[in-house]
């Protein structure tokens, strides 16, 4: 066996164990935890968009603020403007030890859906990584995505399919959806936070009551409380409205009702 095959390995190891490390769903990333929070976040304009290149999450209204009075407008960057901000975060983020720390954690959690230790080899890989001088967040996800698709990783890849169900509906996967997001990673490189945001979405979507319905009854039945009727799952489907939502977040949304 290849050294390359060993370290394989043993990632291969390390990375099926963290089952119980603290989900995703912990630090209220992407849709992990419903909204973002409001007020505090800035999102979808061409700062914000540098932002997540590089930090893996939305800029702050501070943040924004701050910029806008550079001259940095969240609106009207030219392409001059976008190369020196993206310069200006990427010194930010190499000057600051735990800052790269950080955005490793946010590029486990998007990928595999878990906080790994420090002394995990893949995060040490990572952070390895994230020490060269171009290194972001977008450019490590990319890295794990390609990672992932290795022909060895299919346990990796099991399990994180795994959480992202568990995470989204509240179920474990079946074996159908199981085979299904093994090929879809294999062959698009999609990874946990895909198939978390894509198991949110399919739930809502017309066609899909009987399973949305199950789902609300989990929410319910985890939270401690009575089964509801069909009316009352009927008006929490409307209330939520389109908003993408983990399984927390919908057993928080229930409340209310």
């Amino acid at each position: 066996m290849t050294t390359s095959c060993v370290r394989r390995a043993l990632l291969t190891v390390a990375l099926l164990a963290p089952l119980t490390a603290a989900p995703a769903y912990a630090d209220c990333f992407l849709i992990v935890c419903g909204l973002e929070a409001e007020g505090t976040l800035a999102t979808n304009g061409q700062v914000d968009g540098v932002y997540r290149e590089v930090f893996g999450r939305a800029l702050t209204v501070q943040e924004r603020s701050d910029w806008a009075k550079r001259g940095f407008r969240d609106d009207g960057l030219s392409g001059a403007q976008q190369g020196q901000l993206r310069a200006a975060l990427l010194g930010q983020l190499h000057g600051s030890a735990a800052q790269l720390a950080e955005v490793v954690t946010r590029v486990t959690q998007t990928s595999m859906g878990v906080r790994l230790s420090p002394n995990n080899p893949f995060f040490k890989l990572l952070t390895k990584l994230s020490q060269q001088p171009d290194s972001t967040y977008a450019s490590l996800v990319a890295f794990t995505r390609t990672y992932l698709q290795d022909a060895q990783m299919g346990g990796v890849r099991a399990a994180l399919i795994e959480r992202a169900y568990l995470d989204s509906l509240g179920r474990a996967p079946s074996g159908g959806d199981v085979a299904y997001w093994q090929a879809q990673i294999v062959k698009t490189g999609a990874n946990y936070a895909d198939i978390l945001r894509a198991a949110g979405e399919w739930v809502l979507s017309a066609g899909n009551e009987a399973e949305f319905a199950a789902m609300i009854r989990r929410a319910f039945r985890l939270s401690g409380r009575p089964q509801p009727t069909m009316d009352k799952v009927a008006q929490i489907r409307v209330k939520s409205g389109a908003t993408l939502r983990s399984f927390a977040g919908w057993k928080a949304f229930i409340q209310a009702f």
